[in-house]
């Protein structure tokens, strides 16, 4: 899949004004915002005039679609124009910066969309638009390839013979996970609060997910400022890593808040990119056992706003099952989040898949 994810057009309109830099948007200091901006248009001050850009001043102070880029105009604003050729402005409106190219990479992904085009199309008449069109060279997902001995270790019987090897995977423990300044979710009948938990989301999905569950925490009730005194024993299914570990491959922290009577909410997500969480382990399986420790402090998100904190210690190994428990010596209240290998009922299944 590609790493990026791109966006624009009309639905960007209401943030795409341009407002020449220290004035409101209803308060013109010198003349109409139009005359200002055609002014600006006429003299090509187009750094004047990126200056006064809502969109650009939004997303720098993460107002909307947190995360996501753009780059600035070096051209006269698109809207609103005759249908003709070149840009006759429509004086009843302020030239705006309407069309846009906004684009969004995966965590720990930004270096690989490089933009090299962004330019509008100054001679489509058939609209009072002009379109914006923009080139990407975009770096495919690259896989760390894992060798026979580094997905198996065999075990050697006592007269010589190799037993059926064991698989080696990847082994997560969650710590000190904490939530700070989380939105309220609840009514305030009900204590107007939230009663939060982690849901732990893997991509590939076969690493984590199984029997229609994804592993989780517990839950904390009426705190929007949760702390787990648990900690949380991952193991990544090799299943999922069978052709190596793609650059692309997330893990992702869910914050969730549970509803008795209702659909569960999610109120945001932490992405965290599972190459840059073993990036100082020995994948080849010919060193000894190392563990990589990590700590974690990001903004929660979901529709391009951020709804909180979440902190956390990761510690990551690559090990056999007779290395878990030097793995996790010194942890305390240890919860093995890993897959549940065992039947379900249906109405089992119901319940996990509200959350």
């Amino acid at each position: 899949d590609s790493p990026t994810k791109t966006t624009g057009g009309d639905e960007q309109q209401a943030t795409a004004t341009v407002v020449p830099a220290g004035e409101k948007k209803d308060e013109p200091a010198n003349g109409s915002h139009f005359d200002q901006a055609k002014a600006l248009v006429d003299a090509e001050d187009w750094k004047a005039l990126n200056g006064g850009d809502e969109l650009a001043v939004a997303l720098k102070q993460k107002e909307c679609l947190v995360g996501f880029s753009t780059l600035p105009c070096h051209w006269p604003p698109t809207f609103k124009v005759a249908r003709g050729e070149g840009y006759q402005y429509n004086e009843k409106r302020t030239p705006s910066y309407t069309d846009r190219i906004l684009w969004k990479s995966a965590e720990g992904m930004t270096n690989n969309v490089i933009p090299f085009l962004y330019e509008p199309c100054p001679d489509f008449i058939t609209s009072d638009h002009k379109p914006i069109r923009g080139a990407f060279a975009v770096k495919l997902n690259k896989t760390r390839p894992l060798s026979k001995q580094a997905l198996f270790d065999s075990v050697i019987t006592h007269n010589g013979i190799e037993s059926d090897p064991i698989e080696k995977k990847i082994q997560i423990l969650v710590s000190d996970m904490k939530c700070t300044n989380l939105p309220i979710m609840d009514n305030e009948l009900i204590g107007g609060l939230a009663d939060p938990y982690v849901k732990f989301v893997s991509s590939p999905k076969e690493l984590l997910y199984s029997n229609f569950t994804w592993p989780k925490s517990s839950t904390i009730n009426k705190t929007l400022n949760p702390v787990w005194k648990e900690n949380y024993h991952l193991t990544m299914d090799g299943k999922g890593m069978k052709n190596g570990l793609a650059e692309g491959a997330m893990l992702m922290l869910t914050v969730v808040d549970y509803d008795a009577t209702s659909t569960n909410d999610v109120i945001g997500t932490v992405a965290l990119n599972l190459n840059e969480l073993v990036s100082e382990l020995d994948l080849s399986g010919r060193g000894p056992p190392k563990v990589q420790e990590t700590y974690i402090s990001k903004p929660i998100l979901r529709n391009g706003q951020e709804y909180g904190m979440l902190e956390c210690n990761l510690k990551t190994a690559f090990l056999v099952p007779r290395e878990y428990k030097s793995f996790l010596s010194g942890a305390k209240n240890v919860k093995t989040a890993t897959k549940i290998a065992t039947k379900m009922s249906w109405k089992s299944k119901l319940n996990v898949l509200r959350g």
